[in-house]
């Protein structure tokens, strides 16, 4: 997930003998796209926020609610990030030969396989944290087919997954009653899925062969994404609106769990999910905490990263046993005889129409693809358009972006350093800080040392899995690489 500083030097500079003002001048000075390092400084500092922040659900009228833009949209631009590093990785605005193609994929691979490993080992901390990095290294992974399409072709191939992906995903997750799996929930039904980062992805990828360097075509970017959010957005409001005036109240169960959810990394645990002894109807309600008595019941300590705790009457569990038990008893319980009540409970109505039609964050809905998407492309765009004449001011922020997963890493090491395992963090003096302590802590790495530790790693694997050049992709290489000194880490 990373952009470095090149897997080379920049040319005329001894990587060990540059001083810190020339690192700094190389990193935001051209063929490098400062405003890609921008952006994905951005979105580091939004995934911190969606950490350990403290943020309200949005309202209108409270300024600090606006913030909530990170939860979900960081991650997204993260998908249009890495389309666009793939293709400054294996061409720029030139295509790849295909001569080139096999050392490129295998570079590919090297990168995605790295990625991966690092995710497991942030999973393993026990943080709480969704870590985006195991599914970051499967869709590096899975853009090697890709390598060569036209842009005209990746818009086309991104347009159909955007629209059917999601809908798909969620008919076969309905008739196999959930999906259950690790790899589906790697890929498709987790919190990361496939039908929502790849045409972004693909969308990255025609935005790198596209000439950043034009302001025309920044404008364009930017005019089409705002577009695109817009659309989502009205589109997602609409179809909410008319569900609730087709079946007022279809959607409460899933909409209560979607906002839990949502604000499960970054509430203030004051919010409990309880059940009053004696009025256990089979519905969650989320209520204050302060309003319920929960004299009585049996509470459970909340899970990493969410702040609600469950609470049930003391015989509930003995009387859920007792229940699945008499299942296991009965042979019309399972498989096929009770297929058709379990299809019905999992009211697959409300489920087509969220994967259509959902505006909570990490839905993968495809109003969400295109919401996100385009308030990515417009935020990219709008960065292409300033970065240049405001280098120094973003500088900090360059920084940041130019080593994304060691600052990623970085934070979630400094998670597990503060509360452990288990332990969790809502408060945004600390997401002030932690954003401040990285940012300085990258221009002092860039300014001494280049690029990341995290970035050199990732450039290490992707030489030693790819095959060493040959005489006709060197040449080929020669006639496109001149422009390309600053080819971003995966």
């Amino acid at each position: 997930m990373s952009s470095a500083l090149a897997d080379r030097p920049v040319v005329g500079m001894p990587e060990g003998k540059a001083s810190p003002q020339q690192r700094w001048r190389a990193l935001i000075s051209p063929p490098r796209i400062s405003a890609l390092d921008v952006a994905r400084g951005l979105a580091i500092l939004g995934m911190i926020g969606a950490h350990v922040g403290n943020i309200p659900e949005f309202s209108p009228g409270d300024p600090l609610s606006y913030l909530s833009v990170v939860h979900g949209n960081s991650a997204l631009l993260f998908a249009v990030l890495a389309g666009v590093s793939i293709a400054l990785m294996t061409g720029r605005t030139r295509r790849p030969e295909l001569g080139e193609l096999p050392r490129l994929r295998l570079a590919l691979l090297g990168r995605g396989a790295t990625i991966f490993v690092i995710g497991l080992a942030l999973e393993m901390l026990g943080t709480g944290v969704a870590v985006i990095l195991t599914f970051y290294g499967v869709m590096y992974i899975a853009a090697m087919p890709v390598l060569r399409m036209r842009v005209s072709r990746l818009l086309l191939l991104a347009l159909p997954i955007a629209l059917v992906g999601p809908i798909l995903v969620t008919v076969v997750e309905v008739l196999s009653l959930g999906g259950y799996g690790s790899g589906a929930l790697l890929v498709l039904t987790g919190i990361y899925r496939f039908t929502a980062w790849a045409p972004l992805m693909l969308v990255g990828m025609a935005l790198g062969r596209l000439p950043l360097e034009r302001r025309l075509v920044a404008a364009i970017v930017a005019g089409a994404g705002a577009a695109l959010a817009v659309l989502g957005t009205g589109a997602g409001l609409l179809f909410a609106a008319l569900l609730g005036v087709l079946a007022p109240g279809a959607m409460t169960g899933s909409s209560s769990w979607e906002e839990g959810t949502a604000s499960g990394s970054s509430g203030d645990g004051s919010s409990w999910t309880a059940m009053e002894e004696g009025s256990w109807d089979g519905e969650v309600a989320t209520v204050p905490g302060e309003e319920i008595d929960l004299t009585g019941l049996v509470c459970y300590p909340p899970y990493p990263g969410d702040p609600t705790v469950y609470c049930e009457p003391p015989d509930y569990a003995d009387s859920w046993l007792e229940e699945e038990s008499s299942w296991s008893e009965d042979p019309g319980g399972e498989g096929w005889a009770s297929y058709p009540q379990y299809l019905i409970d999992m009211d697959p109505g409300v489920m087509l129409f969220d994967s259509v039609a959902s505006l909570s964050p990490h839905s993968g809905s495809t109003v969400e693809i295109f919401r996100s998407g385009g308030l990515a492309l417009c935020l990219i765009g709008i960065l292409l358009l300033l970065a240049r004449p405001l280098r120094w001011v973003l500088l900090p922020l360059s920084a940041l972006g130019a080593m994304p997963l060691t600052a990623y890493s970085v934070h979630v090491l400094a998670l597990f350093a503060m509360v452990g395992p288990g332990g969790w963090i809502a408060s945004n003096l600390v997401w002030a800080l932690m954003s401040l302590a990285l940012i300085l802590v990258c221009l002092a790495w860039t300014a001494l040392l280049g690029r990341g530790p995290l970035e050199r790693l990732t450039a290490w694997a992707a030489r030693r899995t790819a095959p060493p050049l040959t005489d006709q992709t060197s040449a080929s290489d020669a006639s496109g690489k001149g422009r390309e000194t600053e080819q971003l880490n995966s």
